[in-house]
């Protein structure tokens, strides 16, 4: 095997499918029942759209709707006071007795006749005639005897017989009236006019006046407003001098003020008292102690700040340096060593005498300056003590004049409470008093006991129609559904690989898709990749080699076997085969057309009658396979040629210079060409169309195959659905990967012919 046939077996082993359906697993990814309807939704959508237009107009214009229109009483089971919400003293003892008995006197003979009375001159037909018929007014028109009848009897009749019913709703305050009609309009009148009947003899008694009470709380309240009067006068009279009433922020003030200086005398008493202890204390003690460390720190201050002292420490701490170099330097008995301890010695007994010259100057100076210190200090402090003294005495008078004020403030503080505070129970005496009048006002407007709730409206409705609607909905869906798998059981056609392995059982090879579930510029890829999982799953069906010599045929006519075979041969081709495809129908010959060769040139009648093959075998190089195609006229003596003796033989020969050789052959079922086709060959292909090819067709084929003891390889179901092919996910589904991307551009520069459904409208006679 070459570099290009091991390349093209691994691109086939990637789209190997399985070669048979399992019926079970297919079964329960698309249930049967679900499966014709599907296929036939058009019968639903047909029976469905008649069954709806002939129903539903004759269901709503046909039945009416029954309205019903409720309006409703409110009955109060107290009558709380307008402004504070208490209770009355009338409450009802029994109030559900009291509703029933209410519920009664709307249906009542005064009620009811009113009711009359009021929808008299309305024109009702509900009042025209106790049945409402439709044909009333025509037979009242027709015959004059007819009279019509009282309202009030057809009133009463309708609440005898339920048409109009009043209830008291239980749990609620509500009386509601009721009536069913066909007709809302004249039902919201009725019921209205109920309701304002029974309003009308309810309420026409109103509340009794209480003017002798308004007048005593009118002159009380005259009195009080003249009190209020007198009393904010002397409340302004008083407040007047400060310009308010509210004094307590003014008396807060005064007694924080007093409260300060109350702090701040505190504070000079014991300031004054300090300054006087000091005084004293001065006046006995002349010297002004200091610490023994402070003098002590203050004398070496004063004498280390000394230049004579400065001078001298320097240079004795020179000489000391001196003489320890000179130690380190010169011997011990060196008199250089002498004369420099004896300076030494002398500026440290001169450092000495200054220091306690010093030291005694320091003593004189301090006591001087002590002594003159102590005098200045008392002088200060004798002042400051006097000075304090005056301060306190003006404190003393200036706290008394605000105390006073304090206390004044306070009084008239406590006088306008006092007349504030009467103020206020006066006015809130008037306020009782005026509100009281208020309420008696406003008692006069309180409503009835009964009112009304709400008018008379629709509140449901029982519309048949919609309910019948959906029944007739779901009907003409399973009608439509019925009439789809009754169709389904007559159609003996085969649709799908499960159609053909259920059915038949047979092996599928493969699927060839339809270009009616495929868009244009996918199909040729699509094309490839069907014909590629064929070829892969006829090497599976001998043991990983594809038989050499292959039959394609089908049961009858218009099913895709030419097409099958010029494709097969040129995707063998393509893996680098050597091919021969042989046009076996010498009835009705078509692969010269379709592969443009050469008219009135030799052919497959010119070999079997002994003649040159070479001269007879055509090339096809855009393709890369040799075609031994059928003479262009028709012959009547196919059978006899191809019953010879030595056709096996020659095929045998022939096929020893091919890889494979494919040999189309007319239908089954037409012609018995077939069958001497199939007898020499290693195996036969059969082509079926899906919707086209049915089962028995197809099961009386196998049958007279079996009866020759022919191999049958399988069948290649040809148009189907994308959905239903092996190859259901080759377009587009990786291209995304670069890998992908190159193999689909090398594929495109290979393409095949057309698919099945193409080839067939092009080849109306045979396939």
């Amino acid at each position: 095997m070459n570099m290009t046939e091991k390349h093209q077996s691994q691109q086939l082993a990637q789209n190997i499918t399985p070669l048979e359906i399992a019926a079970e697993s297919r079964a329960e990814s698309t249930p049967n029942v679900i499966t014709p309807i599907l296929r036939r939704w058009y019968i639903v959508l047909i029976t469905f759209l008649v069954i709806i237009i002939i129903s539903i107009p004759a269901i709503w214009f046909g039945i009416e709707p029954l309205y019903f229109v409720t309006g409703a009483l409110r009955v109060a089971p107290i009558l709380p006071n307008i402004l504070t919400g208490e209770a009355d003293r009338g409450e009802i003892s029994n109030y559900q007795s009291f509703m029933r008995t209410q519920a009664e006197m709307i249906t009542s003979n005064q009620v009811v006749q009113r009711v009359a009375d009021n929808l008299i001159d309305k024109d009702l037909l509900f009042l025209e005639n106790e049945t409402n018929g439709p044909f009333t007014r025509l037979k009242r028109k027709l015959n004059n005897n007819i009279t019509k009848p009282e309202p009030a009897s057809v009133l009463k009749k309708a609440i005898y017989e339920s048409v109009i019913s009043v209830d008291s709703a239980r749990f609620t305050e509500l009386i509601k009236v009721t009536m069913k009609s066909a007709n809302p309009t004249e039902a919201k009148q009725i019921v209205n006019a109920f309701i304002n009947a029974y309003m009308a003899v309810e309420v026409s008694s109103s509340a009794q006046s209480e003017d002798r009470k308004l007048n005593v709380l009118e002159d009380e309240r005259k009195v009080l407003a003249e009190k209020l009067q007198n009393q904010r006068e002397t409340i302004r009279q008083l407040a007047q001098e400060y310009g308010t009433t509210a004094l307590e922020g003014r008396q807060d003030m005064m007694l924080h003020r007093v409260t300060t200086l109350l702090y701040e005398l505190t504070k000079l008493e014991a300031h004054r008292i300090s300054l006087e202890a000091q005084v004293q204390l001065l006046e006995q003690t002349k010297e002004q102690a200091i610490a023994p460390e402070d003098l002590l720190k203050m004398r070496n201050d004063y004498i280390n700040s000394d230049p004579t002292v400065q001078e001298l420490t320097r240079n004795i701490v020179q000489f000391e340096q001196d003489l320890i170099t000179a130690k380190q330097i010169l011997a011990p008995t060196n008199p250089a060593i002498k004369q420099k301890q004896r300076l030494l010695d002398a500026f440290q007994a001169r450092l000495e005498e200054k220091r306690e010259e010093i030291a005694t100057s320091f003593d004189d100076i301090f006591s001087e300056a002590v002594d003159k210190a102590s005098k200045d200090k008392l002088l200060n402090t004798r002042t400051e003590l006097e000075q304090t003294r005056a301060y306190e005495n003006r404190l003393r008078e200036v706290l008394a004049k605000e105390d006073t004020q304090t206390i004044q403030i306070g009084r008239k503080q406590l006088q306008m409470e006092d007349l504030q505070f009467q103020l206020d129970l006066d006015k809130e005496m008037y306020d009782t008093v005026c509100r009281r009048i208020r309420e008696m006002e406003m008692e006069r407007k309180r409503p009835a006991r009964v009112s009304i709730a709400y008018n008379a409206d629709i509140v449901r409705i029982r519309d048949k129609r919609v309910k019948y609607t959906i029944v007739i909905m779901f009907a003409a869906m399973a009608c439509g559904a019925f009439l789809a798998l009754l169709r389904d059981k007559v159609d003996y056609s085969l649709y799908t690989p499960d159609d053909v392995t259920k059915r038949i059982g047979v092996r599928i090879i493969g699927t060839t898709t339809s270009s009616d579930y495929v868009d244009a510029p996918k199909l040729p890829e699509q094309v490839v990749n069907d014909y590629q999982t064929i070829r892969a799953n006829l090497g599976l069906l001998n043991g990983g080699k594809i038989p050499k010599k292959l039959v394609i045929t089908s049961a009858g006519m218009r099913e895709g076997k030419t097409t099958l075979a010029i494709n097969l041969a040129t995707s063998l081709a393509r893996a680098g085969k050597k091919i021969l495809l042989i046009d076996g129908d010498l009835r009705k010959p078509d692969i010269r057309r379709i592969l443009n060769l050469p008219k009135n040139s030799r052919g497959l009648e010119d070999v079997l009658k002994g003649k040159n093959f070479e001269n007879a075998v055509h090339s096809v190089p855009s393709e890369g396979f040799d075609v031994l195609a059928a003479n262009s006229q028709n012959r009547s003596d196919s059978f006899e040629l191809l019953s010879q003796p030595h056709i096996n033989e020659y095929l045998n020969l022939t096929s020893q210079k091919y890889d494979h050789v494919i040999i189309d052959t007319p239908p089954i079922l037409a012609f018995p060409d077939a069958l001497l086709w199939a007898k020499i060959a290693d195996g036969v292909i059969l082509t079926s169309f899906a919707g086209h090819t049915e089962e028995q067709d197809l099961k009386e084929t196998l049958g007279r195959l079996a009866q020759i003891k022919v191999r049958i390889l399988g069948t290649v179901l040809n148009n189907v659905r994308t959905n239903n092919g092996y190859y259901r996910y080759g377009y587009g589904h990786y291209a995304d990967k670069a890998e992908t991307k190159i193999s689909r551009r090398k594929s495109n520069k290979t393409l095949l012919l057309l698919p099945a459904k193409e080839s067939n409208k092009n080849i109306d006679d045979k396939s």
